[in-house]
């Protein structure tokens, strides 16, 4: 009953922020410039993948999206190294669920596509200075040619795509009210079917879950006729109390149409 009740409240503001939907331009976040002190293993990391890829992403965006960054592009550049695959260019790519899409910078530098599209039901949520999240995504992709963000519930979604990414895609009831979201958004078999149907032939999902999520999202994406090609346990970079230290990185592909 609490459970119904917080889901209630949370699809009540949910509504009322998209029926008072204004987006005034790009918001952009004050950048950091330089990040807070990390520990030893982290901050050799940070190096490596700032030499590597050529970015620094704290002179952009602010500490903590930075090192959002950070481990988005860890996950990507440790995965497809260890599964002895180069990283994948595709002319489309969705990322599912973008949330406020502060990583899309990582995944700009990772997949260099013609189209980066971020996708999320939610997209004017009020955020803190009176920005709300549409204005804020606009702010993240500034500078990143070829992206761009549509508020919509992707299971409704229609839009060919060479690939996909899907972070902490929602699959349990639990983190999607921690999202303040509400429950009929809670809809995995729709989300994977059409993460399905939107893939071109042999298009391919990169995905990340909680360790503890991973084997009911690969449930719902076996159902939904996807192939496991490959899978890796990592650490997290920028690990936060409450939040598993592990997440599992795993690639899958559908077939022919």
């Amino acid at each position: 009953m609490l459970d119904r009740l917080r889901s209630a409240y949370h699809g009540f503001w949910l509504a009322a922020s998209e029926r008072t939907a204004r987006v005034r331009g790009p918001r952009p976040e004050a950048p950091a410039g330089t990040l807070p002190a990390l520990p030893p293993d982290v901050g050799r990391r940070v190096g490596e993948l700032r030499d590597r890829y050529g970015v620094e992403f704290e002179r952009r965006v602010g500490a903590r999206s930075a090192l959002q960054n950070y481990e988005y592009l860890d996950w990507l550049d440790a995965a497809f190294a260890s599964w002895g695959l180069p990283p994948p260019r595709p002319r489309e790519l969705h990322d599912v669920g973008c949330g406020g899409f502060a990583y899309a910078p990582a995944l700009h530098r990772y997949f260099a596509p013609a189209r980066l599209v971020g996708i999320d039901v939610e997209g004017h949520r009020r955020l803190r200075g009176g920005v709300n999240r549409h204005e804020r995504v606009l702010g993240h992709l500034a500078g990143l040619p070829g992206a761009e963000f549509a508020v919509a519930d992707y299971t409704r979604w229609s839009r060919r795509a060479e690939f996909a990414t899907a972070f902490f895609p929602f699959v349990t009831p639990a983190p999607l009210l921690a999202w303040r979201l509400p429950l009929s958004l809670l809809k995995p078999d729709a989300l994977f079917a059409a993460l399905r149907a939107n893939l071109a032939p042999h298009g391919r999902l990169f995905m990340a879950n909680q360790s503890t999520e991973h084997t009911i999202a690969a449930d719902f994406a076996r159902r939904a006729a996807l192939a496991r090609v490959a899978v890796l346990e990592r650490e997290r970079l920028a690990a936060e109390p409450g939040i598993a230290a592990r997440v599992v990185l795993s690639l899958w592909e559908c077939g022919a149409d």
